[in-house]
């Protein structure tokens, strides 16, 4: 399958290479690499971003753990990564673990999901061709929308692959998820 070019400054659009099952990308593992990526708050991408440096047999479900502490949010939503910056138009996601099973019929747009708590950063990348320059969006709150798209700054090839995921630089104060009364929405 082929993902819609788009013409973003930086980055190329990637190429989604279909895969049956979490147990077929299993094969396909890569022996060492971590990768770095850039965070950022996509309604303010110079004032908050994050560095996250995660090994490739690392969980989606666990770089996401990290990413929402380091900015801000909580765990009590659903959420999903997706392709470049597409969000909901994603051809591929890979959703929060549970998910796919509460929605029997799949994407409302189409496209290919997965369950992030079996597919590793390692996978992830290998499936979508990420290059360095390359995103990926992340939505959290199917509500409130959170979004945040991360760029692939590096690719360490050498470095132990269980690296747990950590954020390694920073700036900005994280997001107020739920604003005191009187302050928000």
């Amino acid at each position: 399958m082929t993902v819609e070019p788009h013409d973003f400054s930086r980055g190329r659009m990637s190429v989604a290479r279909p895969i049956t099952s979490a147990a077929s990308m299993q094969n396909n593992s890569t022996n060492m690499a971590t990768y770095r990526f850039r965070v950022k708050y996509e309604h303010d991408p110079r004032s908050l971003w994050r560095d996250i440096i995660v090994g490739a047999d690392r969980t989606l479900d666990e770089f996401q753990s990290v990413l929402n502490s380091a900015v801000g949010l909580n765990q009590d939503h659903l959420w999903f990564f997706g392709t470049d910056q597409d969000y909901w138009d994603s051809d591929v996601q890979y959703k929060r673990p549970g998910e796919i099973e509460q929605s029997p019929d799949g994407m409302l747009r189409g496209g290919e999901e997965y369950d992030a708590g079996e597919t590793t950063v390692g996978q992830m990348a290998r499936q979508l061709d990420l290059d360095e320059r390359d995103r990926i969006c992340y939505l959290f709150d199917y509500g409130d929308e959170w979004r945040f798209y991360a760029i692939l700054k590096e690719i360490n090839e050498g470095e132990t692959s269980d690296t747990e995921p950590e954020v390694v630089k920073e700036k900005g104060e994280p997001v107020e998820q739920y604003p005191p009364p009187g302050e928000g929405w």
